[in-house]
Parts: C-alpha cells; sequence; structure tokens
C-alpha cells in the first residue's frame, strides 16, 4: 500500500514536522496519520471494500486528507469538480455509484437531490472524527493494483471520462518525481491548483519525498504571492496564465520571493519571453513538465538549464525527455514509428499508465494498445532525444488538403505586444474545409488591431495559414488546470461569424 507507506514514512521521520498546510490549519505527520486513520475507519463502517467516495470540495488540506483514508479503507476516491451543473454531477454520481461521499456542508443539499440516501460526511468535521489507538488493518487496503482514484478529464474536447488509477502508478510517478525533479525531504511545495485534477499527483509526490504541501485555496495573482512569502515556498508548479498574473501584479516587487528555487510549469507552452520575464522577476529556474492524466501524470520533463535550440516546427515547444520510468514513441496514422523531425502522434508507456476509463471500454481502446497510450498529441523528436509538441490532434486545421497547427499561428501573433493571449481554433468553410479563426486577448481594450495582428501573419506565414478572421475577447476561457476550451471557443466563432454573414446578407 503505497500511499499507506507515505503516511507512516513521514510518522517515522519526523512526526512534528509540517506534512500539509492551507490557510486554516497546519498538519503535522503526527495528525495526518490521526486524521486518515480516523476518517478510513469512519467510511469503512459505511461503504463495503473496493466502493467509491465521492470528493466534492474546493481545495483544502483535507481533500488530501479524504484521498489517502480511502486508499487506506479499500475505497475508491472519486473527485469532482465543484463547478459542475447537477447534470454533469448527476452524470457521473449514475456511473461510479457512490457508497459514501466526503464533500463541503454547502454542497450536502445538493447531494441530497441527485443521490437521496447517500451518507455525507462534512469534510470540515475530519480533526473532529473520534480515533482509537492503533495501526491501519492491512485488510482490506488497497493493494498496488487495486484503484484508488478515479480522475475525470477535463473534457475540453467533449464529456468528461473517469480515468482509473492505481497505487502502482501512483507510485512510478513519485520515483520519477524524485529522480528528474529532486524534491528534498522538508522541501516546501504550494499547490495552486485545483485537487480535484490530475495534477494532484504532483503534490502527492511531494508529500512521498517528505516534504510540505501548501494548498492554496484558489489562486488569486495576490493570494498566490502572499502564499509564497508568507509560507516560505521553495517549489511551486503553475501554469503560464498563472504566471503571467504573477507577473503583472504590483505588489510583485516588494514580496520576498527569496526561498522560491524552481518553477515547475506545465498544461500549455511557456511562451519563450514569458520565461525569460519569470526568470529575472520571480528568481528561480523554471521545469517544464508535460503529463496526461492517462498516462499517470507527469511523463518528461525538460530539466532547468537544458539548451532546446531552435524549434523543428514554428510554434512546438521542447517538453524534454521522457521522466524515469516512462518509454515515449512517435508514431504515424498507421502506428509506425517516425524517424526524428518527423510530425506525428505521441504515444507514452510504462507501469504508470492508467488502467482504463471507467465503464467505457470503446474510449479506452481508443488510446491504450498494446501497452502503449495515444495521448492524441502531434509532436516530433529531435536528433538529441528531446519531444517536441506541436499541436493537438484534435486542434489540428485541415484547410485546403493541408495541415494547419494552431500552435504556430500563436507563436506569431504572441510577437505583438499588444497580445496578451491568443488561441486559434478552426471553422468550417464551405470553400475550404476548415479556415483558422484567432480569438486573442488584447493587453487592454483599446490594443486589439487586427490590421496589425494580419500584417504579422502575412510577415510570418504562408497564405493558407493566416486566419480569415481575429475576434477579441476580454479573457481566454481556460479551465481549471490552464487548458484553453477551444470546444467552448469553437462555438463562439460559429455562432459569431454565422451573425455576421447573416447580418451582412
Amino acid at each position: 500500500m503505497w500511499l499507506n507507506h507515505v503516511v507512516r514514512r513521514g510518522l517515522d521521520r519526523d512526526p512534528d514536522a509540517l506534512a500539509l498546510r492551507d490557510g486554516r490549519r497546519d498538519v503535522s505527520w503526527r495528525v495526518l496519520h490521526r486524521d486518515v486513520r480516523a476518517l478510513a475507519r469512519r467510511l469503512r463502517n459505511d461503504t463495503l471494500p473496493g466502493s467509491r467516495v465521492l470528493v466534492l470540495s474546493g481545495n483544502r488540506v483535507e481533500v488530501l486528507e479524504t484521498y489517502l483514508a480511502c486508499a487506506a479503507a479499500g475505497l475508491v476516491a472519486v473527485p469532482v469538480n465543484p463547478a459542475l451543473t447537477s447534470p454533469e454531477l448527476g452524470a457521473i454520481m449514475d456511473s461510479v455509484e457512490p457508497s459514501a461521499a466526503v464533500a463541503e456542508a454547502a454542497y450536502a443539499a445538493r447531494l441530497a437531490d441527485l443521490y437521496p440516501g447517500l451518507p455525507v460526511i462534512d469534510i470540515a468535521t475530519l480533526p473532529e472524527l473520534p480515533d482509537t489507538d492503533g495501526e491501519f488493518p492491512e485488510e482490506p487496503g488497497s493493494s498496488m493494483a487495486d484503484p484508488v482514484l478515479i480522475l475525470h478529464t477535463s473534457a475540453t474536447t467533449g464529456r468528461a471520462k473517469g480515468v482509473v488509477v492505481d497505487q502502482r502508478s501512483l507510485q512510478i510517478n513519485a520515483l520519477s518525481w524524485l529522480a528528474d525533479v529532486r524534491p528534498e525531504p522538508g522541501t516546501t511545495f504550494l499547490n495552486a491548483g485545483p485537487l480535484f485534477h490530475g495534477s494532484v499527483v504532483i503534490a502527492l509526490d511531494h508529500l512521498a519525498a517528505g516534504g510540505t504541501v501548501c494548498v492554496l485555496d484558489r489562486f488569486t495573482p495576490q493570494g498566490c504571492l502572499a502564499a509564497l512569502e508568507r509560507w516560505e515556498v521553495e517549489h511551486a508548479f503553475l501554469v503560464p496564465s498563472m504566471v503571467r498574473l504573477l507577473l503583472q501584479t504590483r505588489s510583485l516587487a516588494d514580496t520576498d520571493l527569496s526561498r522560491l528555487r524552481l518553477l515547475l510549469h506545465g498544461a500549455a507552452p511557456m511562451p519563450a519571453d514569458l520565461a525569460r520575464e519569470a526568470r529575472e522577476r520571480l528568481g528561480a529556474e523554471l521545469q517544464t513538465i508535460f503529463g496526461i492524466t492517462e498516462g499517470g501524470g507527469p511523463v518528461l520533463t525538460l530539466r532547468p538549464g537544458t539548451r532546446a535550440g531552435a524549434p523543428p516546427v514554428p510554434g512546438a515547444v521542447c517538453v524534454g525527455v521522457p521522466m524515469l520510468g516512462a518509454e515515449l514513441r512517435i508514431t504515424d496514422d498507421q502506428g509506425r514509428e517516425v524517424p526524428a523531425g518527423v510530425v506525428g502522434e505521441i504515444q507514452v508507456g510504462g507501469d504508470g499508465l492508467m488502467q482504463t476509463y471507467w465503464k467505457n471500454p470503446e474510449a479506452t481502446a481508443d488510446v491504450l494498445r498494446d501497452g502503449w497510450l495515444n495521448t492524441h498529441d502531434l509532436g516530433c523528436a529531435d536528433a538529441e532525444g528531446r519531444v517536441w509538441v506541436v499541436d493537438r490532434r484534435n486542434d489540428l486545421i485541415l484547410r485546403g488538403g493541408q495541415n494547419v497547427y494552431p500552435a504556430e499561428i500563436e507563436h506569431v501573433l504572441r510577437q505583438s505586444g499588444n497580445v496578451a493571449d491568443v488561441v486559434v481554433v478552426p471553422l468550417s468553410s464551405d470553400l475550404w474545409g476548415q479556415t483558422p479563426v484567432a480569438f486573442v486577448q488584447p493587453v487592454a481594450a483599446d490594443r486589439f488591431d487586427p490590421a496589425e495582428l494580419l500584417q504579422l501573419c502575412v510577415d510570418g506565414l504562408a497564405p493558407y495559414k493566416r486566419p480569415t478572421h481575429f475576434l477579441p475577447l476580454e479573457r481566454i476561457p481556460r479551465n481549471p488546470a490552464g487548458k484553453a476550451l477551444r470546444t467552448e471557443l469553437r462555438e463562439i466563432a460559429r455562432q459569431t461569424l454565422t451573425a455576421d454573414t447573416e447580418q451582412t446578407a
């Protein structure tokens, strides 16, 4: 039982050292052991081994305690995004058929309406649960091959799928993290992302290293800076949009970030100019992480100081080499490996892969085959074996029979000082099949200049790659993991541009 061992080892090493921290509580390894044991025993009274436990809460240390308690009790934690609509939440509950829930009190009535009779434990009361002395019983706790989490995908391109994760996957990822990120015992790590998301494995990795995991309730630039300073954070994981907001915050100049040594980033491309500014103003090294929930979390990394060279395709992002325990290959449409420099689909292998999509064998067969997971990301390897991500297969634009990579257009448009963020999506075209549409978030409302953007594309892109429309947005919509909501943007483009056409006609 890997997660049980993590708690036990922290207790044995230094029981009074901090394991978890948020704005409400500091939790030592001794207290963590007590809380996990107490909740595990409570859950066993309400459920049978292997049952699913819904976890519905904002960020707080008790969410991590709940995951650990479910593993200790031989149960499967099913974290869900509290922002889901009732139909979305109800669909997940109907699928996993939970036997119990651990949730914030504000959601109890909602759960009762959706799933009458479901036992619900108020997550805020975990420190008050009664406990008796003794260790976790060995049975029926989760074995290494038993499911321990069902993490639902962010569903940027369709309905969320439940990724079934076992303890072996968590162990493999933690060992690779120790080898390739190298956190020392006692390292203070800031978790700024949502704990219901697949990136939660990074928090568990730091916990396995004997570090202190600090949980931010929700990300705001000012709140994040205050937490970095107050908790003397040494490692943090942020998405590029978060980094940009930190750099735009006035109080940054007066914030003491002298303890921050490593800024890990992923989920979206980090523009080179943003990376340079982050190094200079935050005073930390940057490390790229490429991960996928179905692959067990982080699988590729570009360590600080690595010189990647020029991208093989404009706009491509270097994500480094496979982490310890991960395998990688790049294939064509027939599943054959392609040589260096040729763009294909990125596939990963290893013992950290998901077991399956919950109750979805068709979707599982689409991505898992012969021990390889098709990430549906397009990329290539360079002569040194480093991997470059070009785009998502689903985001590829086919214009007049030619491939157009949104990342290449976005790269050109980001060269404008008037552009804060940009995402390119396809729009159906009777003439060309598809045509690129660029959504642009200007640095200020009066700085949106379509003529300037078009000239950049004329200067930097072949004619078939140039967007036919530039649409301004106050803010590019992104999910909690920092990924652009491209499905939503496609629909906005379809409705907006269809309406324009009708008005013109």
